[in-house]
C-alpha cells in the first residue's frame, strides 16, 4: 500500500516526476511508498478508470503532498483531493513550485518552496526535457518532513543502536516501540488508528480510544510498536507518555501511572516532584495536581518544537495496555481510583487521550463502568486475527531488516513455505499470530544458529530433533513450568 500521495496538476507532471525520483534516491524504501499517477510501475495501469483509482490511492494513503502551482490551484480535481485529505485528517505537506500565496488553499498547512534564489538540485528525469531545477533546501526539507512523519519502511531503525543482538521475532512478547523497524502486517490499520486520533485531537469531545481485539490479535504489539512511534514523531501534535500496565497496582506499580508521569517528566527535563509524591496524589485520587503534572508535560513539550510553538498546543496521550486487568480480582481499589481520576481529568478539560487496549470479551464490563459514566470514547475494532495468507509479510520483513544487523540471515523460499505451512496448520483463531512470531523465532534461530534462545537453548535443540514441526517445539516450550502460575513462558 502506497503511504504518500503526490497530488499535482497534469500541466506539471515533468516536476511531479523529479519530486518522486529525488526522493526515492534519499531513501530506496520511499519508491512504494509514493503513488504518482504517472509512475509506470506504482501509478496507473492501462484500461484502469484514473478518477477511480485516484480517489482509492488517495483513501488509501497516510499522507498527502500537495505539488502548489497556479496549474495545480485552478484544477477542482487537485483542490478536491486536498479538501479530502484534510476532511479524512491526513498529513499534508505543501510543495510549492512558485509563489501562489495570495490564493493558497493550504494556507493553514506549513509548506516549503521548491522554487527561489539560492543552491539549485538539477534532476534529470530521462525524456527529452531539460532538467528539473529546485531549491535544494525546499528538497531537503520536504525529504525530512516525510522521514519525521515515520512515512517508509526504513524510517524506524533496526536493530537498536544500544541492542544490536536484539530478535527481530519476539514470540510471547509483545513487540515494543524499540521493535517498530521489524513490525509488519498491519499499515491498513495504523493508518485507521492514526487517522481516527487525529480527528479525536481536532473534536475534542472522546477521551478514551479503545483498541478491541480477541486474545493474540495483537493488540498491544499494534499500540506499541505500530501507533505509538509515528505518533512520537509527530511532536507537533501528541505529548506521548510512557505505557501503563494495570496488573495489580494501576498506581503504584512499576508500570503504573505514577511511574508513567515521572518517567515522561523526567524525560522533558522537568524537575520535582518526587516519584514518592505522585504515587501519594494518586492514591488519593488528587485528579488536581496529576493534572497540573500533565499540563507541565504539554507545556515544556511545546517549548522544545526546534521551531517554536505554532498553533494549538500538542495533545497529551496516555498509552493504556491491557485495560482487561482493571477488571480483574486482583485489580484493587487502585483500579476504581484510577478510573474515576480519568473521569476527572476529562471533566477538568485536560486535553489527554487514553489509548486503551483491551479484550474484546472484557470490553462490555469497561463500557458499564461507574467510575467512567460520561466519559466519551472512540472504538477501534479493526484489528481481526491475521489470515495464513497474511502472513508472508511477517515472516519476511523482520528478516529483510535484519540484513544490515550483526547477525545476518537469509530466508529461503523453502523455509518460508515451511513456516508459513507450520503457522497455518498449527495455529487456531486468535492465537495465530503470537504463535507464529514464536515458530520463526525458534526455526530461524535454529536453523541460523542465531544467539536468542539464550538460556533455552538446549531444550529447544533438543525439542527440535524430535519434532518436525516448530509449532509442537513451540506449544511444548508455552507450557506452564512446575509450580508457574504463567501460562506462557518468557524468553527474553
Amino acid at each position: 500500500m502506497s503511504r504518500i500521495f503526490l497530488s499535482h496538476s497534469s500541466a506539471d507532471s515533468r516536476a511531479a516526476v523529479a519530486v518522486k525520483q529525488w526522493l526515492v534516491e534519499q531513501d530506496p524504501s520511499l519508491d512504494d511508498d509514493i503513488f504518482l499517477d504517472l509512475d509506470p510501475d506504482t501509478g496507473i495501469g492501462a484500461g484502469v478508470r484514473w478518477k477511480d483509482a485516484l480517489i482509492q490511492a488517495s483513501d488509501r494513503c497516510e499522507a498527502v503532498v500537495c505539488l502548489l502551482s497556479k496549474n495545480w490551484r485552478n484544477s477542482s480535481w487537485c483542490v478536491g483531493e486536498f479538501r479530502a485529505a484534510e476532511l479524512h485528517k491526513k498529513q499534508i505537506f505543501s510543495a510549492r513550485l512558485e509563489d501562489i500565496s495570495d490564493s493558497d488553499p493550504t494556507s493553514d498547512w506549513q509548506h516549503v518552496d521548491l522554487f527561489g534564489s539560492g543552491p539549485q538540485i538539477d534532476i534529470d528525469i530521462g525524456d527529452d526535457g531539460p532538467p528539473i531545477s529546485f531549491i535544494a533546501t525546499g528538497l531537503r526539507r520536504l525529504r525530512d518532513g516525510l522521514w519525521a512523519a515515520g512515512i517508509g519502511a526504513q524510517s524506524f531503525p533496526w536493530p537498536p543502536a544500544d541492542e544490536p543482538d536484539r530478535a527481530p521475532y519476539r514470540g510471547w512478547e509483545p513487540f515494543e516501540p524499540v521493535d517498530a523497524g521489524v513490525f509488519f502486517g498491519r499499515d491498513t490499520q495504523i493508518l485507521r488508528a492514526t487517522e481516527a486520533l487525529r480527528e479525536m485531537r481536532i473534536l475534542r469531545t472522546s477521551m478514551l480510544f479503545v483498541v478491541l481485539g480477541p486474545s493474540g490479535a495483537g493488540k498491544s504489539s499494534f499500540l506499541r510498536a505500530g501507533v505509538l512511534p509515528r505518533l512520537r514523531k509527530d511532536d507537533r501534535s501528541y505529548v506521548v507518555l510512557d505505557v501503563v500496565r494495570p496488573e495489580r497496582n494501576v498506581l503504584t506499580g512499576e508500570s503504573g501511572l505514577a511511574q508513567a508521569i515521572w518517567d515522561s517528566r523526567t524525560r522533558l527535563d522537568l524537575t520535582g516532584p518526587s516519584l514518592g509524591d505522585i504515587r501519594a496524589a494518586c492514591v488519593a485520587g488528587d485528579a488536581r495536581s496529576v493534572g497540573g503534572w500533565l499540563q507541565e508535560c504539554q507545556d515544556a513539550a511545546t517549548t522544545r518544537m526546534l521551531d517554536g510553538p505554532q498553533g494549538e498546543p500538542p495533545t497529551l496521550l496516555l498509552p493504556l495496555d491491557q485495560a482487561e486487568e482493571l477488571f480483574s480480582t486482583e485489580a484493587g481499589d487502585q483500579a476504581t481510583v484510577f478510573m474515576t481520576m480519568l473521569r476527572d481529568l476529562a471533566d477538568a478539560g485536560i486535553a489527554l487521550i487514553v489509548t486503551v487496549t483491551i479484550r474484546t470479551d472484557r470490553y462490555e464490563v469497561m463500557q458499564t463502568a461507574p467510575e467512567l459514566a460520561g466519559v466519551g470514547s472512540v472504538v477501534f475494532d479493526q484489528l481481526k486475527p491475521m489470515r495464513p495468507t497474511q502472513f508472508k509479510e511477517v515472516i519476511t520483513g523482520p528478516a529483510v531488516r535484519s540484513a544490515r544487523s550483526r547477525h545476518r540471515f537469509t530466508l529461503d523460499d523453502d523455509l518460508v513455505e515451511r513456516l508459513l505451512s507450520d503457522a497455518g496448520g498449527g495455529a487456531d483463531g486468535g492465537d495465530a499470530l503470537p504463535l507464529l512470531s514464536l515458530t520463526c523465532w525458534l526455526r530461524i534461530a535454529t536453523v541460523a544458529s542465531l544467539p536468542w534462545l539464550g538460556e533455552n537453548s538446549s531444550e529447544v535443540a533438543s525439542l527440535c530433533e524430535k519434532s518436525t514441526s516448530a509449532v509442537t517445539v513451540a506449544r511444548r516450550l508455552s507450557r506452564p513450568t512446575s509450580g508457574s502460575s504463567s501460562s506462557k513462558m518468557r524468553f527474553w
